[in-house]
């Protein structure tokens, strides 16, 4: 029998996913963390559905019977796909789940921090000082520039929820064509056009080598003073020793953030905790009751469609059909 082994937890996804699999798929879920605990608890799965593990070369190379890496998630950089690819394991993601709630947390945060609600909150039920004229910097968001760091699903969805707003909204892709972004009402850009450009800026990228650290000491120094910064992307695009240097010197007036480098930081230690012009989420972008069920309905058929050999429809991201 094809055995599956999921090596993370995740709220009511047992029962679709047996659902789902029948009597043709076992399914197993034992929590694994490290390479260690994937090695032991992985060895004979044929398939395994991951989210953040750390399956690396070595980790691939102790999984003899390994035929599939499926991410439950959009993202799929925790796995060493180019390795994966050279050991015939397929790998695959689910590219649909949780999009609008992306969408809406990112429209959400940009419009919030326009608005100056945050520091206005404080003021009132922390300073105790009633004063609408803090903050007379504050500008009309139609009057304003939103810049896109990747114009895919997210992203489209995120100009849609805008479009009352009336803000020009422009996006740096180098994989999208400008008749495609025209189609939303945006303009296509090159990266330094967007971030020089832009008042309001929002990541949208994959984590990759191409794009790792893509915010960085030289991309914000191109950026206008005063700039706002959403990510609800991957921590792994952004330095953050930048991003303090960025918030200190004022040159970033806000950094929302629901990602960090570490998907498990050390809150204790972690410095951005200690600055309040940055807005930290726990990784909550994509939560829904509805998100959930759809993330595990739309893995647990990546699964089902591979184990029947109906590769086309697996959302395979590397290349490996067996």
């Amino acid at each position: 029998m094809f055995k599956v082994v999921r090596t993370f937890t995740f709220p009511g996804a047992l029962e679709i996913e047996k659902e789902i699999f029948g009597n043709e798929l076992e399914i197993l879920v034992i929590p694994s963390a490290t390479e260690d605990e994937l090695i032991e608890n992985c060895r004979d799965a044929d398939a395994v559905i991951c989210a953040y593990e750390p399956f690396t070369q070595c980790v691939l190379d102790a999984l003899p019977k390994l035929k599939l890496l499926a991410f439950g998630t959009i993202g799929f950089n925790y796995a060493d796909i180019d390795y994966a690819r050279k050991k015939n394991i397929a790998v695959t993601h689910v590219s649909q789940y949780c999009i609008k709630e992306v969408a809406d947390y990112t429209a959400g945060m940009l419009i919030m921090l326009n608005r100056m609600i945050l520091p206005f909150n404080k003021s009132v039920k922390e300073d105790l000082v009633w004063d609408f004229n803090l903050f007379p910097a504050m500008r009309r968001f139609e009057n304003q520039t939103v810049g896109l760091l990747g114009f895919g699903n997210i992203s489209r969805l995120v100009t849609q929820r805008l479009r009352p707003f009336n803000c020009n909204v422009v996006a740096y892709d180098p994989f999208v064509s400008a008749e495609i972004a025209a189609e939303y009402g945006v303009e296509l850009l090159s990266l330094d056009d967007v971030l020089q450009q832009s008042d309001l800026i929002s990541l949208h990228l994959p984590a990759n080598q191409q794009t790792k650290e893509i915010i960085n000491y030289s991309s914000i120094a191109k950026m206008k003073d005063g700039v706002i910064l959403v990510n609800a992307a991957r921590g792994q695009l952004i330095n953050e020793d930048a991003i303090i240097h960025a918030i200190d010197s004022g040159k970033m007036a806000y950094y929302a953030a629901d990602v960090l480098q570490e998907e498990d930081p050390n809150l204790h230690t972690h410095p951005f905790v200690q600055r309040e012009n940055i807005i930290l989420t726990p990784h909550i972008a994509y939560y829904s009751q509805e998100s959930l069920r759809e993330a595990t309905v739309e893995c647990a058929m990546n699964v089902k469609h591979f184990a029947e050999g109906d590769y086309c429809k697996c959302q395979i991201v590397n290349g490996v059909k067996l």
